[in-house]
């Protein structure tokens, strides 16, 4: 058995009124709550949910709540997946990824100057995984709208976002404050390019973090509710 045609939609305009809109949490409650009634068969949807599974979960302000905890813990497992698969890395056999990384730096630094690489590889490492991602985002908030899904964004997606805007917003600090008050632009510059192995290891690490951002969008991270 499935949900009537009226069904599906009074539970759809549920969720939506108690303020689910991204697809984990929305697909989430949508198949609990649909088992839940294709178990009990109600008469009447719309008292179904407000007097037995909206009091199941707390009332609006438990559900709310779940969503925010489910979304706070999804981050957290996310930061987590994040950790493992960038130190994954410098084991065997991933670590031909991260030599090959550096020998491709130390060549560019020596064939085409430190500033050249710098920029290429912070393009690659950081700007090519932002467009990517945004455009990733786009593709499925126009797909969900092509398809008339209840949802148009993901919390796997508002988190790798912010994954790939982290890097911007310390460049950002770092450039425009922290250089030029404590250190000067001048002095920076002149460190970094004496230093051919602190930026060596800083290009790098900017592409191995682009490409731990990129691999993140093949996990899954997925909960199951459960009616009290």
């Amino acid at each position: 058995m499935s949900l009537t045609t009226e069904q599906h939609d009074i539970l759809v305009k549920y969720l939506k009124g108690v303020g689910i809109g991204h697809q984990e949490p929305f697909e989430e409650f949508y198949d609990h709550i649909a088992t839940a009634i294709e178990k009990d068969k109600p008469e009447d949807v719309s008292t179904y949910l407000r007097e037995v599974i909206q009091p199941s979960f707390g009332g609006a302000k438990g559900i709310k709540k779940i969503v925010l905890n489910q979304r706070k813990a999804r981050s957290k497992m996310i930061w987590k997946r994040m950790k493992e698969i960038f130190f994954s890395l410098f084991g065997w056999p991933a670590i031909g990824i991260v030599m090959v990384s550096f020998i491709l730096v130390q060549t560019s630094f020596i064939q085409l100057g430190t500033k050249f690489t710098i920029v290429a590889t912070l393009a690659l490492g950081f700007l090519l995984p932002f467009i990517i991602l945004a455009y990733g985002a786009i593709s499925f908030h126009r797909d969900c709208k092509r398809n008339n899904r209840n949802y148009r964004n993901s919390d796997l997606n508002s988190s790798l976002m912010l994954l790939v805007h982290l890097p911007f917003s310390l460049m950002n600090i770092f450039g425009n404050l922290i250089v030029p008050v404590v250190i000067g632009r001048d002095v920076f510059k002149h460190f970094i390019s004496e230093n051919i192995w602190l930026s060596t290891f800083l290009c790098a690490f900017a592409l191995l973090y682009g490409f731990t951002c990129l691999k993140l969008t093949k996990e899954q991270f997925i909960f199951k509710l459960e009616v009290a």
